[in-house]
């Protein structure tokens, strides 16, 4: 892994690069990350924040947030099986043993505790713990997104069409429609760090509530949302449904349910991403 973790140092330079040349993609995986580093970046105990800024140069959790997603194909050559620490394909419909979905410790679930420790543990090179920063930032984003936490056998609803009636891109599959549309009608033309800051606000009473339990505890929230809304609300869901090739039309009610709970899975992501780093950087 230290070789592994020389050759990650050793590219940053050109992944800062493409921090600064990419094309804005509005997405979970970057205006959704962005917003959640926001929020985390304000939460972070003074210990957490210097300790941030002395192993990455700066405490830009939002820019931190993105990375892991421009290294993928690169870091799946490096470590065949990281393509998987984005998820956990937990079933919504049927149960499944835990190394039937996160074989080796490549899910989210088990990249987080390892990483979470890794930064914990005084006596890791500092280019590891770099890393780890990355991951983490990352990850944690990624299990607050109901179709990052679970399965109906459909790739995380990448399978099933869906048609919706606003946004800039109405025909998607329901992963991106949760990944991307929903906040794109949320947050369309608006400052990300005024919608961070009114996502903290909005929901602070709840953040001490959030800051307990486990990641696993997170993942299995965002799995009951998604089978209580993400799968049960679409027109003629029930387990053991195939959805065929045409679109389903997502109802004005299911984005209105939709965008609230993406609101909500933000501002947590966004408070216990900042939990995480203070336990293991600011004591």
């Amino acid at each position: 892994m230290s070789r592994l973790g020389l050759s990650i140092a050793a590219s940053l330079a050109i992944v800062l690069a493409l921090f600064a040349s990419a094309s804005p993609v509005d997405a979970w995986a970057r205006k959704g990350h962005r917003i959640i580093g926001l929020i985390a970046r304000d939460q972070l105990s003074p210990e957490a924040k210097a300790a941030v800024r002395q192993l990455m140069g700066s405490d830009d959790l939002p820019k931190f947030s993105l990375y892991l997603d421009l290294i993928k194909d690169d870091l799946q050559q490096q470590i065949p099986g990281s393509r998987a620490w984005h998820y956990d394909n937990v079933p919504v419909c049927k149960t499944k043993a835990r190394d039937q979905y996160c074989h080796a410790g490549n899910c989210a679930s088990g990249q987080i505790a390892r990483h979470h420790q890794l930064l914990r543990d005084a006596q890791e090179p500092n280019h590891r713990k770099h890393f780890a920063i990355f991951v983490i930032t990352h990850l944690i984003g990624d299990v607050h997104q109901p179709l990052h936490a679970a399965d109906n056998d459909d790739r995380g609803g990448n399978r099933i069409e869906v048609q919706l009636t606003e946004g800039r891109k109405k025909e998607v599959n329901l992963h991106t429609a949760w990944d991307t549309s929903f906040i794109e009608q949320l947050f369309a033309g608006k400052n990300e760090q005024m919608v961070a800051k009114n996502l903290a606000e909005k929901f602070v009473t709840k953040s001490a509530e959030w800051r307990k339990g486990t990641v696993d505890a997170w993942i299995a929230e965002s799995n009951e949302i998604a089978k209580a809304v993400t799968y049960a609300k679409l027109p003629g869901f029930a387990c053991g449904t195939q959805f065929g090739p045409a679109r389903l039309p997502l109802t004005a009610e299911y984005v209105q349910a939709a965008e609230g709970i993406v609101e909500e899975q933000l501002a947590k992501a966004g408070y216990r991403l900042a939990h995480v780093l203070n336990l293991a950087l600011g004591e």
